[in-house]
């Protein structure tokens, strides 16, 4: 990193890959000092934008297309014209912000930062409903529930297929789009790509467990988790959020167990180990584990891996959100609010629960996408430990007495 990297105002500024962290000799230097400027989403995304070599790859609620994002993508910065520094504020050249794989060091952002714990402004029914929601649910679990929404990201990532002269890569397409999204590359490895994905559901009170290099993993183990957010349907702390779940497969090292580090980009036309020069794997760890300090006992096994990645950003219009029909199966039922609310002339609770998300603007855009609108407990209470939908069977904090004896639950 250098000051140049953040307050290049030309867009013409770039490393030489190789050179760790030098500038490409083909830099103009001089305009580019005599152009220094404050940061934007040109400057941060070119870097951010390109997680894992390419636009969106690793990161699916960042891309290039947040230089200029429609407000549907983005009400941030689509609409409110936002920086990144609006939300990432700075202090003595410390950045607030994290990345779910990285630890904290600078601070942590947050939607309560700007919008309060209880945003749903008004004194309606709903607006109370939905506040206290904030208490258990991410912001962007209903802000965001689809990612790589717009422009596709990677969703499996295999480096062990990586090597294969004479494989042709097959083309992946979204929708109308001209632009495809090869399945495979020599130098890396085999590929899935998703647009519009719905999100991973877990717990999360804001820690993240992490392999760091040198860790010993599992191999028994059928995937090897790089990154978990930690949290539980018991902790208070902890709120349901939304994550992309990369899953791939990478090499370990089978005496030690640990990751192993390769040595990619050749250093020069004599370099002997990179593997994007000689392919040849065994060469590249021992190279990459030497320069990483770590042991490397000649003996690799290929592991699926996973890593979770939080979805914070591409949040959409308040429109645009799941509404209370996507979540709670019950409420396609005759009975809704009504269910714990006396009837009351002056609303109608059917038309409340059962109104669905605004998605006329992607439909055309983003194939299936209107399938969101139908769906019903979207999140899967099931599976983040509930009994089923919290309408019937109670919060994890309350019990409701619906009448039934047979469906109240008994918090323990």
């Amino acid at each position: 990193m250098d000051c140049l990297v953040c307050h290049d105002t030309t867009g013409t500024y770039k490393k030489a890959p190789p050179k760790a962290g030098w500038p490409d000799k083909k830099v103009n230097l001089k305009y580019v000092a005599e152009n220094v400027g404050h940061t934007s989403r040109r400057s941060c995304g070119s870097c951010h934008f390109n997680g894992g070599g390419g636009n969106a790859i690793k990161h699916a609620d960042m891309g290039r297309n947040l230089l200029q994002p429609d407000p549907d993508c983005d009400i941030h910065m689509g609409n409110l014209d936002f920086s990144c520094a609006e939300c990432h504020t700075t202090r003595q050249h410390r950045i607030a912000g994290r990345s779910s794989s990285v630890a904290a060091v600078e601070g942590v952002v947050q939607c309560a930062d700007c919008h309060s714990n209880t945003p749903h402004f008004g004194n309606k029914l709903l607006d109370h409903h939905l506040n206290k929601h904030c208490a258990s649910i991410d912001c962007n679990t209903c802000h965001s529930p689809v990612y790589a929404k717009c422009v596709p990201t990677k969703l499996w990532w295999d480096w062990s297929q990586a090597g294969d002269k004479t494989r042709q890569p097959v083309m992946q397409y979204f929708g109308n789009s001209k632009k495809g999204y090869p399945d495979y590359h020599v130098k890396k490895g085999a590929f899935r790509w998703g647009r519009a994905v719905k999100p991973n559901y877990a717990w999360f009170n804001g820690d993240m467990q992490r392999m760091v290099l040198g860790d010993a993993a599992n191999l028994n183990a059928a995937a090897i988790e790089l990154t978990r957010p930690v949290g539980s349907i018991l902790d208070p702390k902890s709120r349901i959020t939304p994550f992309k779940l990369m899953k791939g497969v990478q090499a370990f090292d089978v005496k030690y167990r640990t990751l192993l580090v390769p040595h990619l980009f050749p250093r020069g036309k004599d370099d002997t180990t990179a593997y994007w020069k000689v392919f040849d794997w065994d060469k590249a760890f021992a190279d990459g584990m030497r320069s990483a300090n770590l042991p490397y006992s000649g003996q690799f096994i290929w592991k699926e891996t996973w890593m979770y990645w939080r979805v914070e950003h591409e949040v959409m219009p308040a429109k645009m959100a799941l509404t209370c029909v996507n979540c709670h199966q019950s409420f396609r039922q005759e009975k809704t609010c009504d269910r714990c609310h006396r009837d009351n002339r002056q609303v109608d609770f059917k038309k409340l629960a059962q109104h669905v998300a605004d998605l006329t603007s992607l439909q055309g855009k983003i194939p299936g996408i209107e399938a969101l609108q139908q769906q019903s407990d979207y999140i899967d209470f099931k599976a983040l430990g509930y009994r089923g939908d919290p309408v019937i069977y109670g919060g994890r904090t309350t019990t409701l007495p619906l009448g039934r004896s047979d469906t109240a639950p008994t918090d323990k």
